[in-house]
């Protein structure tokens, strides 16, 4: 019972602070760059890309090569075949890279991987392993995750746009 209880309460902490990376950086993206952002075409359509058909093949190719047992195998395919943005995110703001670009990206690869993560999986995993390893995952918890992040995109946006050109919005800027 108490190692069930702390799993819940670390499962619990993990997606607060996941949702707080999230909405943290989304509150602080002004509209109108992530507006332009949405209308490029070309940088969307490269990242998702590489994020669901590049990176989940090279994980694959990983996975055959270097012969992973399945535990390490199935693990390095969900990492690979996941959606990137959370982090990235945070990144784009350390190094004042194009943040609207960030976000706006994990949006749409937020989107897709609830179809293109499960099929990833289930194709790699089936030229990986003979066993039907795919259905051992938790996929409540993975689209959880991605629920969460959804909703702390359009909560940080719907924050960005309704405080945009007010001094405490420059705070929040700051602070994230």
């Amino acid at each position: 019972f108490h190692t069930c209880k702390m799993t819940w309460l670390a499962s619990l902490l993990g997606n607060v602070l996941l949702f707080c990376l999230v909405f943290g950086m989304s509150a602080t993206v002004d509209i109108r760059a992530m507006q332009a952002q949405a209308r490029n075409a070309k940088a969307l359509l490269t990242g998702v890309f590489c994020q669901f058909v590049v990176l989940p093949f090279l994980g694959f190719l990983v996975v055959r090569f270097m012969q992973l047992d399945e535990a390490l195998g199935l693990t390095l395919l969900v990492v690979t075949s996941s959606p990137g943005g959370s982090y990235s995110n945070w990144w784009c703001s350390m190094f004042n890279g194009d943040l609207a670009l960030s976000v706006t990206m994990t949006a749409i690869s937020t989107v897709l991987s609830m179809v293109a993560l499960p099929a990833n999986l289930l194709l790699y995993t089936k030229f990986s392993y003979h066993a039907d390893v795919v259905s051992n995952l938790a996929w409540d918890a993975l689209f959880t995750a991605l629920a969460i992040v959804m909703g702390a995109i359009i909560l940080g946006l719907t924050l960005s746009a309704k405080l945009h050109g007010k001094p405490y919005h420059r705070k929040l800027q700051y602070y994230a």
